[in-house]
């Protein structure tokens, strides 16, 4: 296990997407712009049209993802994850009318007709995603180079 600890929060920020845009790259858009490097989805919710996302096929000791790419209209039960370093982390329940569907949120999502996003920026992190042996996306200090 690993911990990383501040004590401090930041600003709170609340997104309102509008359909077609796209959710990831419009949270780290925004994030970027407000000069916020790390946060913590607070909530998450709304409507999709096309949802992208990846999950695990496999037990194995190394990642194996299979990548996943619907057009049709889905409802999030909710949505988690962090931005880290400016990159989002996101997971995510969704249902549309042939079931429950969970994974790894990818760029290229649109909102169908809605998306509120709520964010709470974490100050005092210096950390940073990288891919480890078993292709997964760790938490590391960031190191001076």
């Amino acid at each position: 296990m690993q911990k990383f600890v501040a004590d401090t929060f930041g600003r709170i920020i609340i997104l309102e997407l509008e359909r077609g845009e796209k959710i990831i790259e419009s949270v780290e858009g925004t994030l970027k712009e407000l000069g916020v490097k790390n946060a913590y989805i607070a909530s998450g919710i709304g409507s999709v049209q096309r949802l992208r996302y990846h999950k695990p096929t496999s037990l194995s000791a190394q990642s194996e993802d299979i990548f996943i790419d619907e057009v049709g209209a889905f409802e999030f039960g909710g949505i988690a994850g962090t931005v880290i370093n400016g990159v989002a982390h996101f997971h995510f329940t969704i249902a549309d009318m042939n079931g429950v569907h969970a994974g790894h949120l990818e760029y290229g999502t649109e909102v169908l007709y809605l998306a509120e996003i709520t964010l709470v920026e974490l100050p005092g992190f210096a950390l940073e995603r990288k891919v480890t042996d078993e292709n997964v996306k760790k938490l590391f200090e960031m190191t001076e180079s």
